[in-house]
């Protein structure tokens, strides 16, 4: 009995040493496993890094450590709601340690739960004052209110806790230049480089603010610098092709392109900027091949598309075979548009598909129906007929003789279905004011706006050089399909608003605008200042900021809206009979039955001194029209004199002063036509019901973004988020 009883006590004993013994393994092989993340972790290697933390937690769920630094790598590789947990786990096993909440409520401010991220570094603050992490953390925050100068604050609070804190003198100099204080800025740059001259970012950063200022020498040594200190920096050698381009010297910009391309294929921006050097240095096929190559790797950079599709048609025949590859992007994009129910998106994709593609009977014919399917009954006929004449020229210029012998041409399905369409609604419309009045509204010059595009060169721009070119070219493009607008653009940039309003007012434009872009990886924002060209003052400002697929297609959008919206409708007088009036103005340009026109003399209209309208003197009003029939373009209405004389003649003017409770005829609010018209009354005030929708969805929207809870990206916010 006494033996047994030793024995089950040194079976215990010995059960007890390996429990430990077992403990005492899986601690040493969970810190050594933490050990092999937090080297992977440091070398950038964070799916490995993570990979090892976790298999260091299953042995040690009890460690702080582990659950930190896996919470700073699922923060750099973008999982944020995971970060935030495992940030919670940490702070279980590590009491009071102010990162893991730092680390968290940058988390939150890339959730854009910026609400929740002030709590928690007002929290930080509360319980170590002099805590730099946080006040760089207010500072973000202040940035996306759009406060500079409240996060310069922030910034310089930091520093003065830590005189040397690189963080806090890269982020003062960025946002100094951005404030326009260059001076300011240079001095905190140049403590920069005296305190961490051997870090590659810092010479990144001082050669990216030196192209900002214009001294592309120093930029050049200092972006070299970078890439000598790491030879690996992608986004050194990225910058360095930029300022290599900016300074004209575009043969070693490809060769700088080329090299990066060697290292990694799959770089779009790589193989934009090298297509615009070789666009620069007149190599145009080169260029193209460059563009096309880039479209591959990423078919959705929208800034690429527009410089290939630019130079396409500028260089490339009409009848080259690859304009119809090219335009096959856009008339898939509008078929799934259409999927989608958003008419709007699939008429602008058939659009561009038929600037590129100008022949293409898939998007014509397409295009076609979809203003059948509006009702716009004469575009309709107008585009099959445009069909029709296409089919008839091409087989007439193939088969140049007919004899008995001659193949039969036989029409496809298609063909006969467009031909006894053009037949019914030929006749259809035989008794539309057309007929009645011998007016063709095909042939109609509607043009009653001339405006400028122009834009002034940014230094430098860190994803797409030449992007404000770019943006002017497409957004005088994008107006191509509103034919009450002449729009103007000047390729080479302006010097600063004197220089435009002097090109605009020499141009005859009645308004201009200035515009710039700014753009993030995963944001765009299109701004614009918009004058009159009479007098030089602000008619209006655009701001649009879109995120998301289709970012860049949708801000040029917006603005043509922004910028239509501010037009008053007004037309020409096309004939007259005693007191009845034909005016080319129809259910398509917005106008409806009993809307209400003043009728002034020819060239007795101006723009407003001030802000939007059309201003005429007294003796120019030669009285009202009140519409009665509305066709889709041209319309009659009744003539009511001012006075006692009738000094009507063709060709004065109409603009509008009331639209009818109807807000356009025939449900056509929305349409292909509809949307892409001048839509403002005499006053310049929104006037149809699609634009007073455009203008409310807009102040919404502007709000919204300048609400506390909405992060608005940028260069400078993303420039100094990335500083390490």
């Amino acid at each position: 009995m006494k033996g047994y009883f030793f024995n089950k006590k040194q079976l215990a004993l010995s059960l007890t040493l390996l429990f430990a013994v077992a403990v005492c393994y899986a601690q040493n092989s969970a810190l050594s496993l933490f050990n092999r993340g937090v080297t992977l972790q440091m070398s950038e290697d964070y799916y490995g890094a993570v990979d090892a933390f976790r298999e260091a937690l299953q042995n040690n769920e009890h460690y702080g450590d582990a659950w930190f630094h896996l919470a700073q790598c699922t923060y750099e590789l973008g999982e944020f709601d995971l970060t935030v947990e495992y940030t919670n786990n940490a702070e279980k096993y590590a009491h009071n340690f102010s990162e893991i909440r730092n680390l968290r409520g940058m988390a939150y401010i890339s959730l854009g739960k910026l609400k929740e991220a002030r709590t928690v570094f007002e929290g930080v603050l509360k319980e170590f004052p002099n805590d730099v992490d946080a006040r760089f953390g207010l500072g973000q925050l202040d940035l996306f209110d759009g406060s500079l100068s409240a996060a310069q604050k922030k910034y310089n609070d930091a520093l003065q806790r830590q005189t040397t804190n690189k963080k806090a003198l890269l982020s003062l100099a960025l946002i100094s230049a951005e404030m326009g204080k260059n001076d300011i800025a240079l001095k905190y740059i140049d403590q920069a480089l005296v305190y961490h001259s051997g870090e590659a970012q810092v010479h990144y950063l001082a050669s990216y603010l030196a192209a900002k200022r214009g001294d592309y020498v120093e930029a050049e040594r200092r972006a070299r610098s970078a890439v000598q200190i790491r030879g690996s920096y992608d986004k050194a050698y990225e910058l360095l092709a930029n300022i290599l381009y900016n300074q004209g010297r575009y043969s070693e910009a490809v060769d700088m392109c080329d090299f990066r391309i060697g290292r990694n294929r799959n770089l779009p921006e790589a193989w934009y900027l090298k297509g615009l050097s070789q666009e620069r240095l007149g190599q145009t096929e080169n260029a193209i091949s460059s563009f096309s190559t880039g479209l591959l790797v990423d078919p959705q950079d929208e800034i690429l598309r527009a410089a290939l599709e630019q130079i396409v048609s500028e260089t490339v025949p009409i009848e080259d075979k690859r304009r119809a590859t090219w335009a096959q992007y856009h008339i898939e994009r509008a078929r799934e548009y259409k999927r989608n129910f958003d008419g709007p998106g699939e008429r602008y994709e058939y659009q561009q598909a038929l600037k590129i593609d100008p022949l293409n009977k898939t998007a014509r014919q397409s295009f076609a129906d979809l203003l059948s399917r509006d009702g716009l009954n004469e575009l309709y006929l107008s585009q099959l007929q445009f069909i029709a004449d296409n089919a008839t020229a091409k087989k007439s210029g193939t088969q140049t003789q007919t004899d008995e012998n001659s193949p039969t041409v036989t029409k496809t399905a298609q063909e006969i279905k467009n031909a006894d369409t053009i037949e019914a609604l030929t006749s259809l419309l035989s008794d539309k004011l057309s007929k009645k009045w011998n007016v063709d509204p095909f042939y109609l010059d509607k043009t009653r706006w001339t405006i400028g595009i122009y834009y002034k060169k940014a230094p430098v721009q860190l994803i797409h050089a030449d992007a404000d070119q770019i943006t002017a070219i497409a957004a005088k493009e994008i107006f191509s399909g509103v034919p009450s607008t002449t729009v103007q653009v000047q390729t080479t940039p302006v010097t600063g608003y004197g220089n435009a309003f002097k090109q605009s007012r020499a141009t005859g434009c009645d308004y201009f605008a200035i515009v710039s872009i700014d753009e993030t990886d995963r944001t765009v924002t299109l701004s614009a200042d918009i004058y009159s060209s009479r007098t030089g003052t602000v008619a209006s400002h655009v701001d649009v900021y879109r995120t998301g697929n289709d970012r860049y297609a949708n801000v040029l959008r917006r603005f043509r809206q922004s910028m239509i919206d501010i037009l008053p409708i007004r037309g020409k007088v096309l004939n007259h009979a005693g007191t009845v009036l034909l005016v080319d103005l129809g259910s398509n340009d917005g106008v409806s039955k009993d809307s209400v026109f003043d009728v002034v003399k020819k060239g007795a209209l101006y723009t407003s001194d001030k802000g939007t309208g059309i201003v005429y003197p007294d003796s120019a009003l030669l009285g009202t029209l009140t519409l009665t029939t509305v066709n889709e373009e041209i319309s009659e209405g009744t003539f009511v004199k001012n006075g006692f004389y009738d000094l009507l003649n063709n060709d004065d003017d109409v603009v509008l002063t009331k639209l009818s409770e109807e807000g356009g005829a025939g449900g056509i609010e929305g349409t292909a036509a509809q949307d892409t018209r001048p839509a403002a009354n005499r006053n310049g005030t929104p006037a149809t019901k699609q634009a007073k929708k455009a203008e409310a969805d807009s102040e919404k929207a502007a709000r919204l973004l300048a609400g506390p809870d909405t992060a608005q990206d940028s260069a400078l916010i993303n420039l100094i988020q990335s500083i390490e």
